[in-house]
């Protein structure tokens, strides 16, 4: 009897010993993993806009260990090797790649990989040392084990997309700290517009290098007086006779329909004031406008009124035929959105689809608000709501 006590004993200590190993086999730990330079990561290069569909090259890396046999999802990390070596500021995508999980590889596409170094807050349109490296995560992000892979640093000249933007300056003021129009996209270059408060003066539009350096400006003056035509390196330039806010456009083509022009109009307020309008602020005539004023600190205009639950409401200059029209989608918003749409027909504008939030119940049923429109930075135009406690 003793004996098969003993026997019991044993066996259930090597049981506990052996529950306890397994346990601590299965602890996830971070044991590193390796990312493998492939044959076709060319380096230096110059990434293309027409390439953009192109292979530039395929990563592979290990499996990650982890300690456990459950598999990791894994993304690119890219960063800025001269000026982040830490990765501080790096950009991750896990999402438009073709990345496989199972066979651990990237096909990374020049425009992909391009996109992924515009987001670095060093990008600039020079070669740069990029470090990529592959990010694996085991579990949800709350309480995630991460690890990252060995860096593999390539030499890149990428192109930019952000869009191209002008200046319109006096003489007297640095061409890069003034007033700027922007292009509607990164490809264009004919159709830059800007919503500027301008101090009187004499003004030129003045185009920087392809990397956004206006040190080596090219200077577009006027040919003639005012007269809505534009010439490289004319000693004529516009005249702003009194402050105020002025909706600009130019385009800085040399060929084509409409090259080397530009039109001012001015937006005063009292004349053309611009305010907000639409159903949301009238139950009749939404094409009155209720007028808004510029705070020049902020560089926003600002109106606090009552909004009709669930109605439509836009921007504009206030005359019959506005100069601008601002207009969106979507719902109403408490936080700084997008104004989705600008247009200048100068017909009588219609108040889009921006909704006050709420359902619409009455014309009685009402919220008041702060309104608030920042149209200082072109072509990023943004509206912002706060309730104002009755």
């Amino acid at each position: 009897m003793k004996n098969i006590l003993k026997l019991m004993l044993c066996f259930l200590s090597f049981t506990f010993l052996i529950s306890c190993t397994n346990d601590k086999d299965n602890e996830a730990s971070a044991k590193g993993f390796q990312l493998r330079k492939d044959a076709s990561v060319v380096s230096p290069i110059v990434l293309l806009d027409e390439n953009e569909a192109e292979s530039y090259a395929k990563f592979t890396w290990d499996r990650s260990n982890n300690g456990v046999p459950t598999e990791a999802t894994y993304s690119v990390v890219v960063s800025d090797h001269d000026l982040d070596p830490d990765f501080s500021d790096a950009v991750e995508s896990v999402v438009g790649l073709d990345l496989s999980v199972d066979a651990r590889t990237c096909n990374l596409k020049v425009g992909q990989f391009n996109a992924l170094i515009n987001a670095l807050p060093t990008f600039n349109c020079n070669q740069m040392n990029i470090d990529v490296r592959i990010k694996s995560q085991l579990g949800i992000s709350t309480n995630a084990l991460y690890q990252y892979s060995n860096p593999i640093t390539v030499s890149v000249k990428g192109y930019p997309k952000s869009n191209p933007i002008i200046a319109f300056a006096t003489s007297a003021s640095a061409a890069g700290d003034s007033a700027k129009l922007a292009s509607s996209d990164y490809k264009t270059f004919t159709n830059y517009e800007g919503y500027l408060y301008l101090e009187a003066g004499t003004y030129k539009f003045y185009r920087p290098d392809a990397c956004g350096d206006f040190a080596n400006s090219i200077v577009y003056g006027l040919s003639g007086t005012n007269t809505g035509s534009l010439t490289v390196d004319g000693s004529t330039g516009f005249t702003v006779a009194t402050a105020g806010h002025y909706y600009i456009k130019a385009n800085l083509s040399e060929t084509g329909t409409g090259s080397l022009t530009y039109s001012i109009s001015t937006i005063n307020i009292g004349t053309n004031g611009f305010g907000i309008f639409g159903s949301a602020t009238r139950a009749i005539g939404f094409t009155s406008t209720t007028a808004m004023s510029y705070d020049a600190t902020s560089k926003k205009w600002t109106v606090t009124l009552d909004l009709i639950n669930g109605k439509k409401f836009g921007f504009k200059t206030s005359s019959a035929t506005p100069v601008a029209t601002l207009v969106g989608s979507g719902t109403g918003t408490l936080t700084e959105s997008p104004i989705t749409t600008f247009s200048d027909t100068g017909s009588p504008a219609t108040e889009g689809s921006i909704k006050a939030p709420g359902d619409f119940v009455d014309n009685n049923t009402k919220t008041k608000y702060k309104v608030e429109v920042d149209l200082s930075k072109p072509r990023n135009y943004t509206y912002k709501l706060t309730v104002v406690p009755n």
